[in-house]
């Protein structure tokens, strides 16, 4: 088992994914809040002005608050977890998915977090660019660097940055819309296509809400753990914050990315900036806080999923945490020099095959077999043999994943029409769920049956 280790120096957090010591759980909802609604309120999340150029903003209300709706449950409910068992996710997968299932999901999902990375720092780049011209791949090393250094220290300055800088980041954008609408006509988007609202709810939640909530008990382990004398009220702030400040940016942030879309032909409102006065200009720099905020979570959930992975083999070097920041940002800022926001639509698609299926067979089985009273010894065992890496429900639970991944992306040549009015990758997630949950029972039946016999 892992020894759940100290945050030893004040500076460089070197936690791993040891579970989180009772005396630093002291994060609460407001903070938890916080700290989600920056990091989806990146300078990449106008980009759905982009996306959904068109659709006008009374039917955009409407996808996010539906997107809302559909992904709250399993949300709230990965963000409850993290305060049951204060261990990251791909930890408690171990018990569902196999520790060698585990593994290869956390080595999958470790790429996905390096290209979110990758598609923010590539925004950040272009805009320092745009402002600053001639210095080129220059401004994507100075930002990859920034950002790496600040998920270095770990989760206790990371909350004190989000801390410090919200309001910050508030003014940059207040003073960029203000000269959004003094110096352009205010033309609000109006509908010039059809909805195709299955698909456009999967986007809205492959951007935002099933985009991060398996990454929910990754921060929500820093929360206060759970009293027995806990109000339901106050258990159910801390369940529902991540997925509030998720929801919020992403339909505020959305709106303005829409609005500037409109008015402008450019979803980036941080581009004004090249044309504005000075403190337009400023403002415009200080839009690099959003890129901040959503690559924080962006890598530090990665890194502890790389390190979920060589935990594996044995117990990491203490400082292990820390290189793997370095090693992780510098490849994640690679794929922002080669320009991977050119692929961000293919990219969402791919998000939503792959972390729906999995969230929801991770969610019913952690309730399904009450594993937040298991052991936290449980979640750390090795394994000796090739039949311990995949333990009983692993085969079940990994062949679901698979089918569920493949049914979503075959969702275009299965049901044609339906997809634009159900949010197919959602219903191929929901459908793999049941599933899951059905062969589960079946299988418990059975040995009840051979129980008694």
């Amino acid at each position: 088992m892992t020894e759940p280790a100290n945050l030893e120096t004040p500076h460089v957090e070197t936690l791993g994914v040891a579970p989180v010591p009772d005396r630093d759980r002291t994060m609460r909802p407001g903070m938890l809040f916080l700290i989600w609604a920056l990091a989806s309120a990146s300078a990449t999340t106008p980009v759905v002005g982009l996306l959904l150029h068109g659709i006008g903003l009374w039917n955009f209300t409407l996808i996010v608050l539906f997107a809302t709706i559909i992904g709250l449950i399993p949300a709230v409910l990965l963000a409850h977890m993290g305060r049951q068992v204060p261990i990251i996710s791909m930890v408690m997968a171990r018990r569902t998915f196999g520790i060698g299932g585990a593994t290869l999901l956390a080595i999958l999902y470790t790429i996905v977090g390096a290209g979110w990375f990758g598609l923010n720092t590539d925004v950040g780049g272009s805009i320092l660019d745009t402002l600053f011209p001639g210095f080129g791949m220059l401004w994507y090393i100075v930002l990859g660097a920034l950002q790496i250094t600040l998920v270095f220290f770990g989760m206790e300055m990371l909350e004190k940055f989000y801390k410090y800088t919200a309001l910050l980041f508030l003014l940059c954008y207040a003073v960029l819309a203000y000269y959004l609408f003094t110096q352009h006509a205010v033309v609000l988007p109006a509908v010039t296509k059809a909805v195709n609202w299955g698909k456009d709810i999967d986007l809205i939640l492959s951007f935002s809400l099933l985009s991060w909530a398996y990454d929910f008990s990754t921060v929500t382990r820093f929360c206060t753990p759970i009293e027995n004398k806990e109000t339901k009220l106050r258990s159910f702030k801390y369940a529902i914050a991540p997925s509030a400040g998720v929801m919020s940016a992403v339909f505020f942030m959305g709106i303005l990315g829409m609005v500037a879309m409109q008015m402008t032909g450019d979803w980036n409102i941080a581009l004004l900036g090249k044309n504005l006065p000075f403190w337009g200009e400023v403002s415009a720099i200080g839009v690099i806080l959003a890129i901040a905020h959503t690559n924080a979570m962006n890598l530090y959930p990665a890194v502890t999923k790389l390190l979920a992975v060589i935990n594996v083999a044995g117990k990491p070097h203490r400082f292990m945490q820390p290189a793997i920041v370095i090693l992780l940002g510098v490849f994640a800022t690679l794929l922002a020099i080669a320009g991977i926001l050119n692929l961000i639509e293919g990219f969402l698609s791919m998000l939503g095959s792959l972390l729906f299926p999995f969230s929801f067979i991770l969610v019913i089985d952690w309730f399904h077999g009450k594993h937040y009273n298991d052991a936290i010894s449980l979640f750390y065992q090795r394994a000796h043999t090739l039949t311990d890496y995949f333990l009983w429900p692993a085969p079940w639970a990994l062949g679901v994943l698979i089918f569920g991944i493949i049914l979503a992306q075959l969702g275009v040549l299965i049901t044609p029409a339906l997809i634009h009015i159900l949010p197919w990758q959602v219903c191929s997630a929901l459908m793999t769920a049941v599933i899951y949950y059905s062969g589960l029972r079946v299988m418990e039946q059975r040995v009840q049956r051979r129980k008694m016999a």
